[in-house]
């Protein structure tokens, strides 16, 4: 009896032990459940970790940074505990911090324990990526960890999608918080705008043994050279491929003629580049374009950002991205400088940034999207771990 009693009182201790590894387990599982859900955007209060959690305290704050503030929300469990903490990044979208889609994200990730704050950025709203966003983010994350009774400044990170991982991970390198910077989280991230060009007017990608084309949304090609021609520094240059990047949007290409005679040399390097459909000339049109914007591509680099970095990452990337290609997340993970401090996974499971909308057959469910789903499980349990 006594042998009995010892070995229960055994197997109850070796359970409390990994009662919050298992607790962790069940929250992941629900986290993807509500991630997946092919409802595309139902009301924050309800889905699966509903059943288990309750609902989040959302509150609007002001963050003080030089003459102005930043608009931001606050979203988090009332336990009255502090707890890990995630500063949360919208990427490219007008809707900024109040995408449907990015709310319901901020939910889940506060009904799993984490404070979630979701500062408004002016460059990505107005769909630009501006280095003022980066400041932005710096002051951000200073001003959640600095959210004593909430925060454990000590669990502290960063989480970005698409274009928006890029200022997250610069904010992550900047010396004034990169030493507080517990973890960053890519998802749907560049390593190199010029790959991007690349992808986004030919469809090729590439990285060591991977490679391929894919066809890309055309909507990331107008989105980046639109959106960008405030580089251009000729006004001349700047207001005739303003007319004729929206004529080749509306497919009124036989309206363009007129203009193309008008530009400059490199005006006319930015349209050629544009419409080009040679991956192997990518580089040599950039060199002909206009040094503001080459400058400002260089700005966008992660090259020099990636090695300053001294938090965990971890990175995902859906594999069919048709904005950015996957192959980006794996530049981005090869060049940290310690590859042991990187979680990277390149996932069937997603298209940029949203669930991909796709049937498998038997064969294909079992040897790719099963696979992939483990990955994708491993990965938000990594990421729901750095809160504790």
């Amino acid at each position: 009896m006594k042998k009995l009693l010892v070995i229960f009182a055994c197997l109850v201790l070796i359970f409390l032990a990994f009662l919050p590894q298992i607790r962790l387990g069940v929250l992941t599982a629900l986290f993807i459940r509500d991630v997946l859900d092919e409802v595309p955007v139902p009301a924050p209060h309800r889905g699966a970790l509903s059943w288990v959690t309750a609902t989040p305290s959302v509150s609007s704050v002001s963050i003080g940074h030089g003459a102005r503030t930043i608009a931001a929300d606050l979203y988090f469990l009332p336990t009255g505990k502090k707890r890990g903490a995630i500063l949360l990044t919208h990427g490219i979208i007008e809707a900024g911090k109040d995408d449907p889609r990015l709310i319901r994200f901020a939910y889940s990730l506060a009904r799993t324990g984490f404070a979630v704050l979701v500062p408004e950025l002016r460059g990505m709203k107005s769909l630009k990526v501006l280095m003022s966003d980066v400041e932005d983010i710096v002051a951000s994350f200073q001003y959640l960890a600095a959210l004593h009774d909430l925060v454990d400044e000590k669990k502290v990170g960063l989480l970005g999608f698409s274009y928006a991982a890029g200022p997250t991970l610069m904010g992550a390198a900047n010396p004034e918080i990169q030493e507080r910077v517990k973890f960053v989280v890519s998802f749907g991230g560049y390593y190199d705008p010029i790959n991007v060009i690349r992808f986004i007017t030919t469809g090729y990608y590439e990285y060591g043994e991977e490679r391929g084309v894919l066809q890309p949304e055309p909507y990331g090609k107008w989105v980046f050279f639109i959106n960008n021609l405030e580089y251009v520094e000729s006004p001349s240059d700047r207001s005739l491929l303003e007319k004729i990047f929206a004529l080749e949007q509306e497919g009124k290409k036989e309206k363009i003629e007129p203009y193309l005679g008008q530009l400059s040399p490199q005006g006319a390097s930015l349209y050629e580049l544009l419409i080009n459909q040679d991956p192997q000339r990518v580089e040599a049109l950039v060199e002909k374009i206009d040094p503001r914007v080459r400058g400002y591509l260089e700005k966008l680099s992660m090259a020099p950002v990636i090695p300053s970095i001294q938090a965990y990452l971890i990175i995902g990337h859906g594999s069919t991205d048709p904005l950015i290609p996957y192959t980006e997340s794996l530049r981005l993970a090869d060049a940290a400088p310690d590859r042991r401090k990187v979680h990277v996974a390149i996932l069937r499971l997603f298209s940029h940034v949203d669930p991909a909308r796709q049937r498998f057959s038997a064969r294909e469910y079992l040897t790719t999207y099963l696979p992939s789903m483990v990955d994708f499980y491993f990965l938000i349990y990594d990421l729901l771990s750095q809160q504790q």
